[in-house]
């Protein structure tokens, strides 16, 4: 039971650090005029594919790193629910917070993580992308069934 507890805390704490670094890094590479519209804070199609493709990575490793310290397909399948919820959670406020704003300027990045306007279908498409993210991640570790 701890085993799958602390396989649980591990994997969110790996994918939170993983999904501030990669997206922190992100903002400073490619740059504002490449992650927004212009003179908007709704997100490009660059964008969308990046957030995508990092959400799945990144939840991916989430569920290796369960898999890896439960020992327990059973527990990464709980995980993966828990994820479903949490970002379910969390993006219910941002779909209701739809307040267009203009970009002018110089960006900071937590001026931009908190304007930032994805499009309604990528807060429906991203908890599962995140939840099916553990669970290919906990296959790529052979557990058994238990």
């Amino acid at each position: 039971m701890l085993r799958s507890i602390i396989g649980m805390i591990v994997g969110y704490v790996a994918l939170t650090l993983f999904f501030f670094a990669t997206f922190a890094c992100a903002y400073f590479v490619l740059g504002v005029e490449r992650i927004f519209q212009p003179d908007s804070y709704e997100v490009s199609p660059l964008w969308w594919v990046f957030s995508a493709a990092i959400s799945l990575v990144g939840s991916a490793l989430a569920g290796y790193i369960c898999a890896a310290i439960s020992k327990s397909q059973r527990t990464c399948e709980l995980f993966a629910g828990v994820i479903l919820v949490i970002l379910i959670l969390f993006c219910i406020p941002k779909m209701r917070d739809r307040v267009p704003h203009s970009r002018a300027g110089e960006v900071s990045y937590m001026d931009a993580m908190r304007l930032t306007q994805m499009p309604t279908w990528m807060h429906v498409l991203n908890p599962g992308l995140a939840a099916l993210g553990v669970l290919l991640g906990a296959r790529m570790k052979k557990l058994p069934e238990g």
